[in-house]
């Protein structure tokens, strides 16, 4: 029986022993924090550019298609697509007998015309000296008068129709009303083409636009002479724009304001009907300012990481101890502007001078612990 009370002693002693061991191996234990090294740059708040963006494609300011106005045939082309023209220049000459006949027919019935009205006016001009003396009755008189004026109308008519049909006639050689470029000409000699047919286009391609929308808060304030930055596609840089008309009235669909922009358009080098985005300056605002290097993207978001001065629990020899510790906080953020170096970032939790990631961000997880580099 002793020898059992002995033994559980002994197993006491022991247990109480390991335990105080353990208690010791915990209390030499000090808990290691995994810091990451980032360099960081303050956030600026500054005032920037407002800029809506948009797309549209290139079209030209100024252009004239020529259209069939009768049935005609091609005898000659002087030009083909690409070509540069000058007003004046003649494009093409066709023929149709049907215009040719209707203009020497009304010039025939013009010269009979004038011809009549002249008589009749001399008549009444003898008449009217005879009604003055009273040497011929009144009715006499309104009968050679309402024949002067009978004999007028069909003048002017004759006139009327000769200027049309002569117009249509001398439209038969198609002249370039406009300076610029040939374009959609697709004819050959003595084709033959019915009326209201297209048969080319002269485009000015000196002088582009782009038709853009702008929402109600965009345009706002918004201005004749506003500038613009106009990137084509296939282009890094981009081409100056001016806006010269602004829509008063919004597009039913849209509910946008549409807007034209103007480019010159050196040496002709982009075409009509290339696609293109518009940096539309629409007046300034505080923002704040990141550079571009800041910016993570991951799954189309953007994300940028700042670091805040944090407290901290931390175990150390059984007692909790607080610490005020650097700690990464991933922020999704929209980015607005950009002036070239830097991003506008937008999200409700930024401040100015917020501490911002621009070396390390990628190795970052929210919540980690920082030591900033200088």
């Amino acid at each position: 029986m002793n020898k059992i009370v002995k033994q559980i002693a002994m197993l006491f002693i022991g247990l109480s022993l390991v335990a105080c061991g353990k208690k010791e191996e915990i209390n030499s234990v000090k808990e290691e924090i995994n810091y990451k090294s980032v360099r960081t740059i303050d956030a600026v708040l500054s005032e920037i550019d407002k800029v809506s963006v948009s797309s549209g494609s290139l079209d030209s300011i100024n252009e004239v298609e020529e259209v069939t106005k009768n049935r005609v045939d091609v005898v000659k082309i002087n030009y083909k697509n690409g070509d540069q023209v000058k007003i004046g220049d003649i494009v093409l000459v066709l023929e149709s007998q049907d215009v040719k006949s209707a203009y020497l027919d009304s010039e025939a019935r013009l010269i009979s015309a004038k011809a009549d009205y002249n008589k009749q006016k001399n008549t009444y001009n003898k008449y009217k000296i005879l009604y003055d003396e009273k040497l011929i009755s009144e009715e006499e008189f309104l009968d050679i008068k309402n024949k002067l004026s009978s004999s007028e109308g069909t003048y002017r008519s004759a006139k009327a129709s000769f200027l049309s049909n002569k117009k249509d006639y001398n439209d038969l050689t198609v002249k370039a009303k406009i300076d610029g470029t040939i374009a959609n000409l697709d004819l050959k000699l003595y084709q033959n083409i019915e009326k209201e047919l297209p048969l080319f286009k002269i485009v000015d391609n000196n002088n582009l636009r782009i038709l853009s929308g702008v929402s109600s808060k965009d345009v706002i304030g918004l201005k004749i002479g506003a500038l613009a930055n106009v990137y084509v596609e296939g282009s890094l840089e981009p081409i100056k724009g001016i806006l010269y008309e602004i829509n008063p009235i919004a597009d039913l669909s849209t509910r946008k304001f549409e807007v034209k922009i103007k480019i010159k358009n050196k040496d002709s080098k982009y075409k009509q009907g290339m696609f293109s985005r518009v940096e539309l300056y629409t007046g300034k605002k505080e923002g704040i300012l990141v550079p571009k290097e800041a910016v993570i993207i991951e799954e189309l978001y953007s994300y940028i990481f700042i670091i805040n001065k944090e407290k901290v629990d931390f175990e150390e020899n059984e007692k909790k101890e607080a610490k005020e510790m650097l700690v990464a906080r991933k922020k999704r953020v929209e980015l607005g502007v950009s002036n070239g170096k830097n991003y506008e970032v937008i999200n409700p939790d930024l401040k100015e001078l917020n501490k911002v990631v621009v070396v390390g961000q990628y190795s970052l997880n929210d919540g980690d612990y920082i030591k900033e580099e200088k």
